[in-house]
């Protein structure tokens, strides 16, 4: 491949952003976007490219095929070519000897041979099928009331990672219908990131569609596609044409979107009005669930301190590693907080349980911010006004210190 055929090559400038690399891209064909390795891709003839953005160059790709055909051909007959070299093998036996043990029945038997011949295992020939390379599944099946809307499922499928779209702009949300055109309840919704399908499952899954509302909720699993039949009795069926055009500006327009997703952990959209309540400090691991449960109730049934810490950790551990969960039994408005091991399990909690209702009370939700000070019985700094605001200063220090190592 000669500098002139690879200056002639579209490129975008250094560290260049996906939108504009996909205009730099959109009116080559030879160009298309690999969904697998995240790069951009060139064939020229029977030479294959990948674009490095930071550098804005195209660098060929080994073709291991290739690779193995070369060395079989320049191959010796009766020379494992994988064997190391004497001097390099004496090397390694040495390095790797092992103590004789002469108390054992096998004193004399000679040690594993360290050769990789023919019939070691794990030996390769040449003559092993290649691997398949499993397809990512970005995709959850989602089962729905009957007259939830489109507009609804994609409002609530994207708290959970960016919904993939069509090359009109449209969101991968398919709603299966019957055969007389109503909604039969079940749904495919497909997200541009894998990671987002766990996340998906572990927030929605047995969650309302509508907050507030019990017969709405829903059933979230992993899409399983099964092997595809033949009807055509084995004939290989015509592959379907691909504008690439057009799905290099949807790769770019997606790839746009995910950058300004503002979360270095990935974790939900950039911050709106709506979703302030997670915006004030994204590192926290701790959330606050207020109105679950009231006083009143604590003091007809005792045993309700338990078992609700004991509920409340068994749901929160679908989201992530739970360190602690405290009860503060002098709080009228039911104060709970919950501590996660990481900040991205307590942003799902809030998303998951913000607006639910336990027991007939809508339940808020949202991250500690360090400033809060909460009343529990057996802690013997409760307030106390006549300490003034320097003694409310060690309270809250001392209980933020509290909170953040408790259960570590």
């Amino acid at each position: 491949m000669s500098a002139t055929t690879l200056a002639s090559f579209p490129r975008a400038t250094p560290g260049a952003p996906a939108e504009e690399q996909a205009i730099a891209f959109e009116d080559d064909p030879r160009v298309h976007f690999d969904t697998q390795g995240g790069r951009w891709r060139l064939e020229d003839g029977d030479a294959e490219f990948e674009y490095e953005p930071s550098k804005a160059v195209w660098i060929p790709v080994v073709d291991e095929d290739l690779i193995r055909k070369q060395q079989a051909a320049y191959s010796v007959a009766g020379v494992d070519e994988e064997t190391p070299a004497a001097p390099v093998l004496a090397r390694t036996n040495k390095k790797r000897k092992e103590p004789e043990d002469y108390t054992s029945s096998t004193v004399g038997q000679p040690g594993p041979s360290t050769k990789r011949g023919k019939g070691a295992k794990g030996a390769n020939n040449g003559n092993a099928p290649p691997v398949e390379r499993k397809s990512k599944n970005t995709a959850v099946f989602v089962r729905l009331p009957f007259d939830a809307t489109f507009e609804e499922v994609v409002e609530r499928f994207s708290k959970c990672g960016l919904i993939e779209e069509d090359n009109e702009g449209d969101p991968k949300v398919k709603m299966y219908a019957r055969e007389d055109g109503t909604f039969s309840g079940e749904a495919l919704v497909v997200y541009f990131k894998e990671d987002s399908v766990s996340l998906a499952i572990n927030i929605l899954d047995d969650a309302e569609l509508r907050l507030g509302d019990p017969l709405s909720r829903m059933s979230v699993q992993r899409a399983e596609f099964g092997p595809k039949n033949d009807d055509a009795g084995g004939a290989e069926k015509p592959r379907r044409v691909v504008d690439r055009k057009k799905t290099t500006k949807r790769i770019g327009r997606m790839q746009k979107k995910l950058e300004e997703w503002v979360d270095e952990d990935n974790f939900g959209p950039a911050i709106t009005e709506e979703n302030t309540d997670i915006s004030d400090d994204k590192n926290s691991r701790v959330v606050v669930l207020k109105y679950m449960f009231t006083l009143k109730e604590l003091e007809e049934d005792p045993s309700l301190l338990l078992d609700l810490k004991e509920d409340v950790r068994e749901e929160c551990e679908t989201l992530g590693e739970v360190t602690n969960v405290v009860l503060y039994d002098k709080e009228p408005d039911g104060i709970m907080t919950v501590k996660f091991r990481d900040p991205v399990s307590a942003q799902a909690c809030v998303l998951k349980m913000k607006g639910r209702f336990f027991a007939g009370r809508k339940v808020e939700a949202f991250l500690w911010m360090g400033k809060q000070y909460f009343k529990r019985s057996g802690v013997a700094d409760d307030v106390e006004e006549a300490e003034g605001d320097e003694g409310e200063k060690k309270r809250l220090d001392a209980f933020a210190q509290w909170l953040f190592t408790e259960g570590d």
